[in-house]
């Protein structure tokens, strides 16, 4: 379906701004840019940037939010009976394949370099509506028969190979994001299958023939 005419001017300012905020973060700081420069750089005045950005913390972090909605998206068009790991696993791998902007992932990653603080409460913040969404969206499903418990450590677990994806692009970024995700989520699945099972008394073949996830 077509984005209407509206919205999708919408989104092109809402672009341009973060655009225009991650080039002077670079350039000049993060502490040393203000939203009037943001504004100016961008072509729009003070009060179009506050109507599209609480703080400046929300514009550096923006493009990682626009993806975060359309991996919720792309997970409520999942098959409702599949099962709720491999689709917390296919969204959130198509977005590290296909979701971002190399060179606006690199922005991000040079600002967290310069000010390190910013990649702590600002960063997660973020992650915890999106954690609630993707629950939410699970929680949803029409053959759901998983307990509230299962559901959030599921999707607790499926984040954390997320985010320490995005953690080592940042810190590294000598690959990238997706081939950083797929190294998390084998060393993850390794462990978990052959090395827990084993400590919980578990054989391999039992483990891998547990109810779906």
């Amino acid at each position: 379906m077509e984005t209407p005419i509206r919205d999708r001017k919408a989104q092109e300012t809402r672009a341009r701004i973060t655009e225009a905020a991650l080039e002077l973060f670079v350039s000049r700081g993060y502490e040393g840019t203000t939203i009037d420069q943001i504004a100016d750089c961008a072509g729009v005045n003070r009060r179009t940037v506050f109507r599209h950005f609480a703080t400046k913390e929300a514009i550096l972090f923006d493009h990682l939010a626009v993806k975060r909605d359309f991996a919720v998206r792309r997970l409520r068009e999942r098959p409702p009976s599949e099962p709720m790991l491999v689709s917390l696993h296919a969204v959130l791998r198509e977005l590290c394949k296909q979701g971002y902007e190399r060179p606006l992932l690199n922005q991000i990653r040079l600002v967290l370099a310069m000010e390190p603080r910013l990649a702590g409460e600002h960063f997660l913040l973020g992650y915890r509506g999106f954690e609630a969404n993707l629950v939410t969206t699970l929680e949803s499903r029409a053959s759901n028969r998983h307990s509230a418990a299962k559901i959030v450590a599921l999707t607790e677990m499926a984040e954390g190979w997320f985010l320490t994806a995005i953690r080592l692009y940042f810190k590294q970024g000598k690959r990238s994001l997706v081939q950083y995700f797929d190294e998390v989520v084998a060393a993850c699945v390794q462990s978990s299958s052959c090395d827990l099972a084993a400590v919980l008394g578990l054989d391999t073949v039992s483990a891998n023939s547990a109810p779906d996830f």
